[in-house]
């Protein structure tokens, strides 16, 4: 009887753990969280699309070139950039590729998934390499990590940077969907 308890308690843990949905990004030993869910109570899907659309307008300078594919209601893909996200520390001095990435934003009744599919680094070059855009992995993090389990001094930037960078956008997405306001660019003219 008590393996049998043992069994259910354990199968009950682990399903938590795979359905478990997080709702900030962390870049870790373990990897990048692969993408969040946000709650927005009281949102149906198609107000958190036409919203969206017009969070990228605000947030965004050519938010046509920002928008790389879409389907109504169902979700929105852009493509934006960064010039301090890929922060490396050598030797003594801190060097940082700008940087591109793609984000999936899709939709269902009172949430939203934030997904970042792809990180892509542009290295000018230097007298040892050439230069050009480079994808950025997530599927060894032996390259982040020691194997004690220390962030290697190289990319110590890294978690701070790549957390800032997504929740910050995530937290500006949340708070847009849930405001009744549309703010202006405008401003005072």
């Amino acid at each position: 009887m008590k393996k049998i308890i043992y069994f259910l308690l354990t199968t009950i843990s682990i399903s938590n753990l795979a359905f478990s949905q997080e709702t900030e990004f962390k870049f870790d030993k373990n990897g990048f969280t692969d993408y969040v869910v946000t709650q927005c109570e009281g949102k149906t899907q198609t107000e958190l699309y036409k919203k969206a659309l017009d969070w990228v307008s605000v947030t965004y300078k050519n938010p046509k070139e920002v928008i790389k594919a879409q389907i109504e209601n169902d979700y929105i893909r852009i493509e934006g950039s960064s010039n301090n996200l890929l922060c490396k520390k050598v030797l003594l001095s801190t060097m940082c590729d700008n940087a591109k990435y793609q984000i999936e934003i899709s939709f269902k009744d009172g949430k939203y998934k934030f997904d970042v599919i792809n990180i892509s680094g542009y290295s000018s070059g230097s007298q040892y390499s050439s230069g050009g855009w480079y994808d950025v992995q997530f599927d060894k993090m032996s390259e982040y990590y020691k194997d004690n389990g220390d962030i290697r001094s190289m990319f110590k930037n890294y978690p701070a940077l790549f957390s800032e960078t997504f929740n910050g956008l995530n937290i500006s997405l949340q708070d847009f969907l849930v405001s009744d306001k549309i703010p202006s660019k405008k401003g005072n003219w």
